[in-house]
């Protein structure tokens, strides 16, 4: 038996068609009403956006990156906390409005890859590598997913076993999909964690003594207040995975919880396995050669092993770390 953990961030959204990105979010936050004691912050915090964005920080982490930061010019703490709630009430609002568009054809894809992700490595010889290191047989998969919408729930909605898992019944002996957990909440619960990873990321040192600020702000903190487990039931999952599919994230700083959590169950074994799927804006030459995907793939394991902190030469971790590229691995309603 193999456990699989998948690891969905917004680009999965972003990728089914939906304007859940930081900029769409933006766009709607600046137009939407918000009351008067917290207009001047609210101002002054998009004016610090918009730096960002000409400096090309256009991801969510940059965004609650940002919200750290900003505590630094902030001498009111509870005018901060208002801005806050303005902002994550927004963003609720605003996510509750986008929905994705999926056909049958959408969901028969998505089952398909979410079988077989490595079939997207670059070429057949990683594909085998991959097999071979990760030694799939029998599989266990568990999702967690970074965003506040129930997209992949919709797309498994189908796939709902007499066992409560998510299963095809030719295959059920062979592959299903026990949980999906949302790490920071949905939409349709008891609110969403929106913020930083610790309170280092908190500019002002006198706001990382208000505890109260802290449960507001810190995801890891919150989680662990609001006492729903799923934190612990994640954690676990991460901790007896053998395989780990990391999808539609950045790997951004307010997550290294999760990064550091995946990194230490790495270096304590010696056969668990990444493939980590990696997406620029700028399309791949179409007529690439295979040395070109090898120098991509580089780049792209040292970025894993320095956010993870493994150590070591990016030479050694050929066999356990794979990336992809730009690839076709599920749906997409992009144009």
């Amino acid at each position: 038996m193999t456990n699989c953990v998948y690891i969905f961030g917004n680009g999965f959204d972003i990728r089914m068609g939906m304007p859940t990105g930081y900029p769409d979010f933006l766009k709607y936050y600046r137009a939407s009403d918000t009351a008067e004691k917290v207009v001047s912050s609210k101002k002054e915090f998009l004016s610090k956006i918009d730096e960002n964005i000409k400096e090309g920080k256009t991801e969510w982490k940059d965004l609650e990156f940002a919200l750290g930061l900003f505590t630094k010019g902030c001498s009111d703490i509870e005018l901060f906390k208002t801005l806050y709630r303005d902002l994550n009430h927004s963003l609720i609002e605003y996510l509750s409005h986008q929905s994705p568009l999926i056909t049958d054809e959408d969901k028969t894809k998505f089952w398909n890859d979410l079988m077989y992700p490595e079939n997207y490595l670059s070429s057949d010889h990683l594909k085998k590598s991959f097999w071979e290191n990760s030694s799939r047989g029998e599989t266990n998969a568990d999702i967690i997913s970074f965003n506040y919408t129930k997209t992949i729930e919709f797309l498994l909605d189908d796939r709902w076993d007499k066992d409560l898992y998510y299963s095809e019944p030719s295959t059920a002996d062979l592959y299903r999909v026990k949980s999906i957990n949302h790490i920071h909440g949905v939409l349709d619960d008891n609110g969403i964690l929106f913020g930083v990873n610790d309170s280092d990321q908190i500019a002002n040192e006198q706001f990382r003594k208000d505890e109260s600020l802290l449960d507001l702000i810190v995801k890891p903190k919150g989680n662990s207040e609001l006492g729903t487990n799923i934190d612990q039931e994640c954690l676990s999952l991460i901790q007896n995975a053998k395989v780990f599919y990391i999808y539609g994230t950045s790997l951004g700083p307010t997550d290294q919880y999760w990064w550091d959590c995946i990194g230490n169950r790495f270096r304590s074994t010696s056969d668990s396995v990444i493939l980590y799927f990696s997406h620029t804006s700028q399309k791949l030459e179409p007529d690439r050669l295979p040395i070109e995907y090898i120098s991509s793939e580089r780049e792209i394991r040292k970025k894993i092993m320095s956010t993870m902190r493994i150590p070591g030469s990016e030479k050694d971790y050929r066999n356990r770390i794979y990336a992809a590229c730009n690839t076709n691995v599920f749906p997409t309603h992009l144009e």
